[in-house]
């Protein structure tokens, strides 16, 4: 084989390796689990109400480079917590407190911008339909994405530990009422190289129970 074939095929061996490599697979995963107690039962000689918790089904966001590629949009799962007080004893009003919290066990998501822009953005609802702009310990955080779309939520990008939703939240009723708890989280596909973030996970857990 002459020297000019050698570096033709060296020039084709060079564009199949970058296009490989430009196409390599995504591997973001994100897991939030949802988990409630059993229903609280206050028993009196006249009366028994019942406080039942419930949460949604689990987020599970998976990146791949179908989905998550330049120009595509953003990756959403969502999920609820809620909690139903019925009164046995119509006409009688009682109150009870509750918690909703997001328990992150594990975070291996890195930020892949200079400005630290969020890439997992945690967007909550209140049972009036309000969105939550304060969580302690969470910063609330505008970012854009790559289509230029403007996205609002507490940044969760690198969190680990427990963040209250709600605290001592108080649930009153004299015959039944719900409250729900609406929960996204967000995969922002932002205009940067995100693949830092290949093979890397969040794992967490939602959860909705009684305050002491």
């Amino acid at each position: 084989m002459n020297k000019k074939w050698k570096r033709i095929l060296m020039i084709i061996y060079v564009l199949v390796l970058i296009l490989m490599l430009s196409t390599a697979t995504y591997a973001y995963f994100t897991m939030i689990q949802v988990s409630n107690v059993s229903p609280h039962v206050q028993s009196s000689s006249a009366t028994t109400d019942w406080l039942i918790f419930s949460t949604g089904d689990p987020i599970n966001i998976q990146a791949t480079e179908e989905n998550f590629g330049k120009g595509m949009g953003d990756l959403v799962g969502k999920t609820y917590g809620g909690a139903l007080l019925q009164v046995s004893n119509q006409g009688e009003e009682v109150s009870y407190n509750y918690n909703v919290n997001l328990d992150i066990a594990n975070n291996e998501f890195s930020y892949t911008t200079p400005s630290e822009d969020a890439e997992l953005l945690l967007v909550v609802t209140d049972p009036n339909g309000d969105e939550l702009t304060k969580i302690a310990g969470l910063e609330y955080k505008e970012v854009t994405n790559g289509n230029g779309e403007v996205l609002r939520g507490f940044d969760i990008t690198t969190k680990k530990g427990t963040y209250y939703i709600a605290s001592n939240y108080v649930i009153t009723s004299d015959l039944q009422t719900q409250h729900i708890w609406n929960v996204e989280v967000v995969l922002v596909n932002l205009d940067s190289d995100q693949n830092v973030n290949t093979n890397k996970g969040l794992e967490a857990v939602l959860k909705v129970e009684k305050a002491s």
